[in-house]
């Protein structure tokens, strides 16, 4: 007859560091429940016993498919776990096991075992079935012990670097296997030739006090998330910059971020950024290439979606979660929430939107800069910024219009990836062209006012409260609902529209006008009060039922 594995989850009801410690709530689950969802995937579950003394714990476990024996007195706080086993034995011997049987104590404070480990810990015995197999994870430190004269003793032999070190291990507790008839035998679990099953970090988590919980918490909560964008000199490159912000503040998950083979702009944004980027040839491809990746959340930052595009990404990603960003496609509405920072899609119903530069994903670095701009009644900086392609050349125009106005002070313009060269002398004021601006706060928190396009840059000033004159680089640029007065703009329109009295006109007017200048500054930082990378990705996080411990 072939041996039997019996995969015993010895759980105690009274805790101290963590009150209801194996009741607690990991995942949205109990905790002994992982423990014994890994074991149910080894062995059937007559062969999963929980040993309790508490009601509570006895209920979840019968829940979750184990058997369970109750044990009547309360556990001694002195106990040992192997005396708990040798006690136990003789009723598992009552339930059919035999002395060749395996008894495999799995911790219920270790939920992040998977069960093909504990399958490698019974494979590891049956190959030296007179000992025991124990989980281990490597623990490599320069350490010190005490002499008996209580003097610091090193417990190396030369300082070196610690991955330089003999490798050592410390026990998880999380399997340990034996034979029924050895453990009666020898009165222990730990019985030579002990056999090592070394675990990754997160396997090795045991739940001791809080911060383990946190750190199994962490683990548990990883979401998959593909995180499709792209930049060229007509779609500008605020999608980028918005994906990076997006991923900066999901780290701790798995993040994909997938780009176009077409546009290289995109790649070359990402190639100095600490993420997995992968290239696509068109929509059927990004979605094939989801397949194997079977994310929790897709993200589409990508302007106008597709029905056949959301569609096709229901089929492939059955259970996840759909948000567009910044869309007037008809894919928006197919999806599960539209994010519009400032646009408007009135087919995608209200309960399915979130809106306004309140809401809207800034780069961190404008998290950390909690000091506005300094306000000077006359003018003294100006700031030209026009996007990172500036399609329309409207940089250029604004350096001349301030040439015109006779402007005297400091004049920064900032260019980005995809922007062409300016080569502009100016007659009256001194002139700095910035390109690869490694930390833009501090080159806005200069500026009294600044020429900007429609797009993210008006939220980046706003929260510094600089005002600003916009002029939309295209037709899509046109219809940002952001570019008004309440958010510290004075808007001109089309850029490629605008007659050179028009700009001449709003600059006199942001040089002359110091009331006006300060009511724009004032609506300005009123517009993005409250606003935060972290408050906005919870709110999406939470619309789509994705709000799991910890959100971010």
């Amino acid at each position: 007859m072939d041996e039997t594995a019996w995969l015993v989850i010895p759980a105690r009801g009274g805790s101290v560091g963590v009150p209801r410690k194996n009741l607690r709530l990991l995942g949205g689950r109990p905790l002994i429940t992982h423990a014994i969802e890994c074991a149910l995937g080894v062995t059937e579950p007559r062969h999963v016993v929980v040993i309790t003394d508490d009601h509570e714990i006895s209920h979840v476990a019968d829940s979750a498919g184990a058997t369970v024996i109750f044990e009547d007195t309360p556990t001694p706080g002195h106990e040992t776990l192997d005396t708990k086993i040798l006690r136990n034995l003789p009723k598992l011997q009552e339930m059919g096991a035999r002395d060749d049987d395996i008894v495999a104590t799995m911790q219920p404070t270790s939920p992040m075992l998977r069960s093909g480990t504990v399958e490698e810990v019974l494979r590891t015995l049956r190959a030296a079935p007179l000992g025991s197999a124990i989980t281990v994870t490597e623990d490599r430190h320069l350490r010190w012990g005490v002499g008996p004269d209580g003097s610091p003793t090193p417990m190396f032999a030369e300082r070196v670097n610690r991955q330089q070190l003999p490798p050592t291990y410390k026990e998880t507790g999380g399997v340990v296997a034996a034979r029924l008839g050895r453990i009666l035998q020898i009165g222990t679990r730990i019985i030579e030739p002990v056999q090592l099953v070394p675990l990754t970090d997160a396997e090795s988590i045991d739940i001791d006090d809080f911060a383990d919980l946190y750190a199994a918490q962490h683990h548990k909560t990883r979401m998959r998330i593909a995180l499709r964008a792209d930049a060229a000199p007509h779609l500008g490159m605020g999608h980028v910059y918005r994906a990076l912000a997006i991923a900066l503040e999901l780290a701790r998950h798995d993040v994909r971020i997938y780009l176009s083979e077409e546009h290289r702009l995109g790649q070359e944004f990402f190639a100095s950024k600490p993420f997995d980027t992968r290239t696509v040839r068109d929509d059927a491809d990004f979605i094939d290439q989801l397949v194997d990746f079977n994310p929790t959340l897709v993200l589409l930052d990508v302007l106008d979606t597709s029905i056949d595009l959301v569609q096709g990404l229901r089929r492939a990603c059955a259970d996840a979660k759909i948000v567009t960003f910044e869309d007037r496609g008809p894919g928006a509405a197919a999806a599960d929430l539209h994010v519009a920072e400032f646009i408007s899609n009135t087919s995608v119903p209200p309960e399915r939107t979130i809106s306004g530069i309140g809401n809207s994903l800034m780069a961190p670095v404008f998290e950390t800069m909690t000091e506005p701009a300094e306000f000077h009644p006359a003018p003294e900086h100006v700031l030209v910024l026009f996007g990172g392609t500036d399609p329309s050349g409207l940089a250029e125009r604004a350096l001349r219009a301030l040439d015109r106005a006779s402007f005297t002070g400091s004049v920064t313009v900032v260019r980005g990836l995809g922007a062409s060269r300016i080569d502009y002398r100016s007659e009256h004021y001194d002139l700095e062209i910035l390109t690869d601006v490694r930390y833009m706060p501090d080159v806005i928190q200069r500026a009294d006012f600044a020429f900007t396009s429609a797009g993210r840059t008006v939220i980046e000033l706003a929260a510094l409260g600089v005002p600003s004159i916009c002029m939309a680089q295209n037709a899509k640029e046109l219809t940002h609902t952001h570019a008004t007065e309440e958010s510290g703009v004075q808007m001109l329109g089309l850029g490629s529209s605008t007659d050179d009295s028009v700009i001449d006109e709003a600059l006199d007017r942001m040089l002359r006008d110091e009331g006006y200048r300060r009511k724009l500054r004032v609506n300005a930082l009123a517009s993005v009060a409250g606003r935060s990378n972290h408050r906005t990705l919870t709110r999406i996080l939470s619309s789509v039922g994705l709000d799991r411990f910890p959100n971010l």
